[in-house]
């Protein structure tokens, strides 16, 4: 009998292990492999990365800048990417210069240059772009689009694997 007890605690408590730590997976931390040259300088193919799901699940909004992974409307794959532009900001790309609002922004992390384009984003759109912009199939794109603060998955943060790139995700 005490060891049906011992059995069983030993199987409860496992079981309490497992649930919290797919809880954790699912609401907290996840990782992502990254396929594709759309990051290129930043993240490389096979690259994975440390995703905090947090981030925007409690009421934080992405800011200019944050690498994330997200999901664009009707697809069923997420994508990484960066925040380029905020809800209710005019964003345009003239001779490879990002303008918000009128006033240039530098750009340090782009690895090729971005063709002419422009928008004016809705009070809940982001626009969202890979750092290999010319290689990059994002917000630009007439079939994916600006995405709402309900498709942000999390923030792309540490570069876990391979060994000789972990770090921080700039």
């Amino acid at each position: 009998m005490k060891r049906l007890r011992g059995a069983l605690a030993v199987a409860a408590i496992f079981a309490v292990a497992l649930a919290l730590g797919l809880l954790a997976r699912r609401w907290a931390v996840g990782t992502v492999r990254i396929s594709g040259t759309s990051m290129r300088d930043t993240l490389r193919g096979g690259d994975v990365a440390l995703v905090t799901r947090f981030d925007y699940a409690v009421g934080n909004t992405p800011r200019r800048g944050d690498v994330v992974e997200c999901r664009f409307p009707g697809r069923g794959d997420t994508y990484v990417k960066r925040v380029i532009g905020l809800p209710g900001e005019e964003i345009s790309f003239f001779g490879g210069a990002l303008t918000v609002n009128g006033q240039v922004v530098r750009e340090d992390y782009v690895s090729s240059p971005t063709g002419d384009y422009a928008v004016l984003l809705g009070e809940d759109e982001y626009l969202v772009l890979g750092d290999n912009r010319a290689e990059s199939y994002d917000s630009r794109m007439a079939d994916m689009g600006p995405i709402g603060a309900e498709a942000f998955v999390g923030r792309v943060r540490f570069i876990l694997w391979p060994i000789g790139r972990i770090g921080p995700v700039q």
